[in-house]
């Protein structure tokens, strides 16, 4: 899948493109781009915004809403062959017996799944959900802190659990991201979230960032990090020259993982 395909219709691709290279477009200028009546650019807009894809504005749209995050069950719908690929990817670049932080998102449960066929991990994860897919395994040890669970998305945040992963050294932080900048920055929806991702990165050797190709044009408003903090990048979809160049300044491994293409 290219980074223009992302709801199957090629017009609404165009038009979330557009919107996300220019930040925010009138109707008539995006019925003047596609070639369609201003009707049709009204329909398209109202569908994309209930969707989370563009914030629809008074005579135009501009990029999604970058304080809050698409819902979770939405995501977890998204992208999914990509994020196999990716998770695939991860896995493989893993060693067995190693020590894991592993954050929240549908993303890295993924990741938790291509786990399962490693041995000997140990597994630190604020996210009940990562750690309901791994606990079975039984060469696996899996930790989670106590704290504040989030109903709509199994996560565990607040002091005590920052507290807790602090306690530990990990050989590899494995997270995800809401998106991806082009000047290198990582961000996030949501401070808590990200407080406790920080502290598993400030307490492990390496970060792996998995990031499909979607989060290259998102907008969320907490920054993560700064991609020179960052170990590697593992996406589905070559990153636009911009963000590819900081990459390489800072010297972060860049994995391009192939996605199957369904028959």
């Amino acid at each position: 899948m290219s980074l223009t395909e992302v709801t199957g219709n090629p017009r609404h691709d165009q038009l979330i493109a557009l919107i996300a290279e220019r930040g925010y477009m009138s109707i008539e200028a995006l019925a003047q781009l596609l070639a369609v009546s201003t009707q049709t650019v009204r329909r398209d807009i109202r569908k994309l915004s209930e969707e989370g894809f563009i914030t629809r504005h008074h005579g135009g749209a501009g990029r999604a809403s970058s304080l809050v995050n698409t819902a979770f069950e939405q995501r977890e719908l998204a992208c999914n062959e990509e994020k196999r690929a990716i998770a695939a990817a991860i896995a493989d670049a893993l060693p067995d017996r190693c020590t894991l932080f592993m954050t929240i998102g549908t993303t890295v449960e993924h990741i938790a799944r291509a786990l399962l066929a490693h041995s000997q991990l140990r597994v630190i994860t604020n996210s009940l959900r990562v750690a309901q897919i791994l606990y079975k395994q039984k060469d696996f040890e899996v930790l989670v802190p106590g704290g504040v669970l989030r109903a709509h998305n199994g996560g565990i945040i607040g002091p005590s659990a920052i507290q807790f992963v602090s306690g530990f050294r990990a050989d590899y932080t494995l997270t995800s991201t809401g998106a991806l900048e082009g000047d290198g920055t990582l961000l996030e929806f949501d401070v808590n979230e990200v407080a406790m991702a920080r502290a598993m990165m400030a307490h492990s050797r390496n970060v792996l960032v998995a990031a499909d190709h979607t989060k290259f044009r998102a907008s969320a408003a907490v920054e993560l990090a700064q991609v020179g903090e960052i170990s590697a990048l593992f996406t589905d979809a070559p990153p636009p020259p911009p963000l590819a160049a900081r990459l390489a300044q800072h010297q972060v491994a860049l994995h391009v993982a192939p996605v199957a293409v369904a028959e």
